[in-house]
């Protein structure tokens, strides 16, 4: 085919790359998009195959090997970076350009932002006014219990308080075994402070219906049917692995079927896939993480922040989710979840909006409905949005706040495209006349809570830790709009990191804060059927 694809081939590259080609060169034909007929054909030199965590098996690869073998050591990238500064030198001289010293925190230490304590020891509220730190929730939970307890589980004498209902469904197929996970659950919530009782139904792998014939699904809805006829508090719902990369199947995923069937009537549940049991190393290590997310699911609230942030009187998070369209071109959008916290971190409530909306921007009628004017008047509220504010969404904020005698402060949180941070470690000594001098510096993995504060109103900020192995931690690029109620950035900073602390589905906390986290994990939930208009439980930790 050399001769058909130079006669249509445009650029002199690619032609010259066509006359030098060997002549065993494999010839490719793509298709580009869903509903286009046309081929295109390339040599396939020319072409980058994309290995993601989906297409590896069909080029037989390991995807977790691949990403360590990318995964440069920091004494690697340090080198690698005087190489590229020896290189860059030279050539920008020939346009009158020099580089300087480095950017980093010997010399530029105003740049540069750290919270002034650990964020790891920031003092958070339990139940009797137990005051523990982020790194000790576990015995912030057994000392004081939780900070609020909902009215169902609230007697004078714990005695007297409900118990906690709980269901277990097992869908396992190799027949793996739950009931010491179902013992030590019952053990750890009578630690800190709930009763519970077991309506437990457990099912035999051979009678488990086939999901993927319409008959199976049936069977399946009718089997939760009858299971909810009992009153429950909450599902403990045990899955087959293979049922994680089963969303974008024809017949759905077991998880949001269930999810949906089971939030309809008022029900919490908690999913654990049949790997995660197996690779936990104790079932009492999993339930650690599990536990405090179920108090959470049942309207209770594990602890909040010891001292109120000082910045806003409550914080919203606003989030647009989209997803491609299998046969047609474009996306589908469904419009922004919120969730409302207070100064301390407390969960007030959680909105979705029914409509789905055009494109990313979220339309005034839809802004008004989620800000609703008797919660906020009169009040001091900062609304991140997750990634750019759209369209005129920043100008109906404004008029809506005018509106109800609000100030609020816009902060837009771009999580893509962001450069990475690191810590820049050196040595220093004195020298014979009295100066300090550095003799050894290494870069190495930043702290968690350190910031490059681009401007008064602009920074980047790493909100995780992660270890050399993984990778590095990827930052939040956080700006205040100008057009709102104006803060520092340093305090936005100081906002943010603590409220990603405000997890209670898990110990460790999540790269978002929580009212992000929360708008985004709702908003991902309504694309896929799971719907729910008000919410004053934290149901999709």
């Amino acid at each position: 085919m050399r001769s058909y694809l130079l006669e249509k081939a445009s650029g002199s590259v690619s032609k010259e790359a066509l006359k030098n080609a060997p002549d065993n060169q494999p010839v490719v034909g793509v298709r580009f998009g869903r509903t286009s007929q046309s081929i295109y054909y390339y040599a396939l030199a020319a072409l980058r195959p994309c290995i993601t965590a989906e297409t590896a098996d069909a080029f037989d690869a390991d995807y977790g090997e691949l990403l360590k073998s990318t995964k440069i050591p920091y004494n690697e990238r340090q080198e690698s970076i005087k190489r590229y500064r020896g290189e860059a030198s030279p050539a920008l001289e020939v346009f009158g350009l020099q580089l300087r010293k480095p950017l980093n925190g010997l010399y530029d230490i105003d740049l540069f932002w750290l919270p002034s304590k650990s964020i790891e020891t920031t003092p958070l509220l339990f139940g009797n006014n137990v005051v523990s730190t982020s790194n000790q929730i576990l015995k912030g939970l057994s000392r004081g219990q939780v900070y609020y307890r909902h009215e169902n589980y609230y007697s004078h004498n714990d005695v007297d308080a409900q118990p906690i209902r709980i269901t277990v469904l097992n869908l396992f197929k190799k027949g793996t075994r739950p009931h010491a996970l179902i013992d030590q659950l019952q053990s750890g919530l009578k630690r800190y402070g709930f009763n519970s009782s077991l309506l437990s139904n457990d099912l035999e792998p051979s009678n488990l219906p086939d999901t993927q014939d319409p008959a199976g699904r049936a069977q399946l809805d009718q089997l939760l049917n009858d299971l909810m006829v009992v009153p429950t508090d909450i599902f403990f719902v045990f899955l087959p692995t293979d049922d994680r990369g089963a969303d974008n199947s024809e017949s759905g995923s077991l998880y949001h079927r269930i999810y949906s069937k089971l939030l309809r009537r008022g029900i919490a549940s908690q999913f654990i896939y049949e790997d995660t049991l197996q690779n936990a190393r104790e079932p009492r290590y999993l339930l650690n993480q599990i536990i405090p997310g179920v108090l959470a699911k049942l309207g209770n609230q594990p602890f909040i922040l010891a001292e109120p942030l000082r910045i806003a009187d409550c914080f919203l998070g606003l989030d647009v989710a989209r997803v491609a369209k299998q046969r047609l071109a474009g996306s589908m959008n469904t419009c922004a979840g919120v969730c409302l916290y207070g100064s301390q971190g407390q969960f007030m409530h959680a909105r979705t909006e029914g409509a789905v909306v055009e494109g990313e921007e979220i339309p005034p009628r839809f802004l008004e409905l989620l800000l609703p004017a008797n919660e906020l008047r009169g009040k001091t509220v900062l609304i991140y949005r997750d990634g750019w504010f759209r369209g005129q969404e920043v100008t109906n904020l404004l008029n809506w706040a005018s509106a109800i005698d609000a100030n609020f402060i816009l902060v837009e949180c771009v999580k893509s495209g962001v450069p990475r941070l690191y810590e820049w470690n050196y040595k220093t000594r004195l020298t014979d006349a009295g100066r300090t001098t550095i003799y050894a510096s290494n870069l190495s993995a930043p702290s968690r809570g350190l910031a490059l504060c681009l401007s008064d109103r602009e920074g980047i900020l790493v909100t995780t830790k992660v270890s050399e192995r993984v990778g590095l931690s990827r930052p939040l690029r956080l700006r205040v709009r100008a057009e709102g109620h104006q803060v520092h950035i340093n305090d936005v900073l100081d906002a943010t990191l603590k409220l990603t602390l405000l997890h209670h589905g898990a110990l460790k906390p999540p790269r978002l804060p929580m009212v992000l986290h929360g708008a985004h994990r709702l908003a991902d939930l309504r694309l896929n059927g799971v719907f729910f208009g008000e919410a004053s439980r934290q149901f999709w930790l």
